[in-house]
């Protein structure tokens, strides 16, 4: 009975088996094979082709993710990260201080990158054409595109209405349908219009389809078309400025910082659609091919220099941290303030609000006489001071002379520690070497073996005590 229970088990459990080969692995990934091809298509139709895992199975995943995220990231490749990055954050977040506490700071992360994720949408919609000469879009490129078709193909569905995207559609259509039924569509203005006398019929009905098919009509376009202009900024006025108590600074910085970006990025969407113009109404026509690869080149520097800013931007709002940038910090911090820094919500550090780092600039150095006339470091001392430490925090000339007093007495506590710590490892190592020792001897005796270097008293753990009386300090 138990044989045929152990045999009935372990076919069952041996069924369940997966076989773990080339094939096997690469097709859970999803990347295509050596063998799926039209070539060897009559190997699979015959027989299982199955290859085992080597080196050569790392190399092609490798490769492929290589033919992928060569081109750039795409939204989705972005979403992800942001996703792993959140997690990530939420789970040390919520062991450095609790899950509430860290499910708060993520989510105030998550509003300040997805500031930036939709920024980098408007920007690949002004850019449209542009991404696909630059080589690390082409992802961004392709997902917009299905993005927008999407979007187009969606609005050219009969019915679909231009302002069904807004917040008071559904109010509008809640209006049009509760005024319509299968057949007919009941007009309240008609209705109001039916009691007026007859003798001014010829002029109220010409006035009725006036205020109907074009005064109503286009009065509410512009009107919907001023508010989805302006929606972006009201909102930020009634978050930021008006309630900007209940908003986070960390959410209140980046989208400022945003807004001071827009009007610097306007004048080169003007100059991208100005040089697409030109490179192909004129260039290409006339075969000036030299002149238009460094047209083609000027919009790849273009467009690439934004995409890598626009992502590092997003990557310090998810992580909760803050960066330096000429003029817009500055701007963006006059319009909200300094970072509280008594607040665990408020994120990163932000060494350039510190006076003293501040006037480590052009300024300072040419009174201080820091660097000569003449020379490279002096025309460096020209420029606007842009490295602020990592991650913000500064270098030894942003501390002050106490603030660097107390830096050398850590510094100092901290080496006394480690050599403490080092030297109690090494007396624990002596001792359980000459514990280990004895013992062994002790074991030895038992067999008949006896040394001489032990005494009877002798119990191992006199090292021990002596240890005891060493300074932890």
């Amino acid at each position: 009975m138990f044989i045929n229970n152990l045999h009935f088990w372990l076919s069952s459990v041996l069924s369940l088996l997966i076989n773990i080969d080339q094939e096997t692995i690469l097709e859970f990934l999803g990347i295509d094979g050596p063998f799926n091809t039209e070539d060897y298509s009559y190997l699979f139709e015959t027989t299982q082709v199955s290859t085992p895992v080597s080196f050569q199975t790392f190399k092609l995943i490798i490769q492929s993710i290589w033919d992928h995220y060569q081109h750039g990231l795409g939204f989705v490749d972005i979403e992800n990260i942001a996703l792993f990055i959140l997690v990530l954050r939420f789970i040390f977040l919520s062991k450095k201080y609790n899950i509430k506490t860290g499910f708060f700071i993520t989510c105030i992360g998550l509003g300040a990158g997805y500031l930036w994720y939709m920024h980098l949408r408007d920007l690949a919609y002004y850019y449209m054409r542009t991404l696909w000469m630059c080589p690390l879009t082409h992802n961004l490129a392709y997902d917009f595109s299905e993005i927008y078709y999407q979007q187009r193909s969606e609005f050219s569905k009969a019915g679909t209405r231009f302002d069904s995207n807004t917040f008071y559609g559904p109010a509008v259509r809640a209006f049009t349908e509760l005024t319509s039924n299968d057949n007919y569509r009941y007009d309240p203005i008609s209705m109001l219009w039916s009691y007026l006398p007859t003798d001014v019929k010829f002029l109220s009905d010409k006035l009725y389809y006036f205020i109907t098919l074009k005064a109503i009509p286009q009065t509410y376009r512009f009107i919907d078309t001023q508010i989805t202009n302006l929606s972006g900024m009201l909102w930020y006025t009634f978050i930021v400025r008006i309630n900007k108590r209940y908003c986070p600074y960390l959410l209140r910085w980046h989208w400022t910082f945003l807004i001071g970006l827009e009007f610097i990025e306007r004048p080169f969407i003007f100059v991208q659609d100005r040089l697409i113009y030109y490179l192909n109404n004129i260039l290409i026509p006339n075969s000036y091919f030299r002149e238009a690869e460094l047209v083609t080149n000027l919009l790849i520097t273009l467009v690439a220099a934004q995409y890598i800013f626009i992502i590092l931007g997003m990557l310090h709002a998810l992580c909760g941290q803050y960066f330096y940038f000429p003029f817009l910090t500055e701007n963006t911090e006059l319009h909200i303030g300094l970072r509280p820094k008594d607040s665990i919500y408020s994120g990163g550090h932000t060494i350039w609000q510190n006076k003293r780092a501040y006037m480590i600039s052009r300024q300072a150095s040419s009174k201080l006489k820091k660097y000569r006339f003449g020379t490279i470091r002096s025309a460096y001392s020209k420029l606007p001071r842009l490295w602020y430490g990592w991650l913000g925090r500064g270098t030894l000339d942003d501390l002050t002379t106490e603030d660097y007093e107390q830096y050398l007495k850590n510094k100092d506590n901290k080496d006394s520690i480690q050599k403490a710590k080092r030297r109690d490892s090494k007396i624990r190592w002596a001792y359980r070497q000459e514990r280990l020792k004895n013992r062994f001897i002790q074991l030895l005796a038992k067999f008949g073996i006896k040394i001489n270097t032990v005494s009877k008293n002798d119990e191992g753990d006199d090292l021990y005590e002596e240890f005891k009386k060493f300074s932890k300090k």
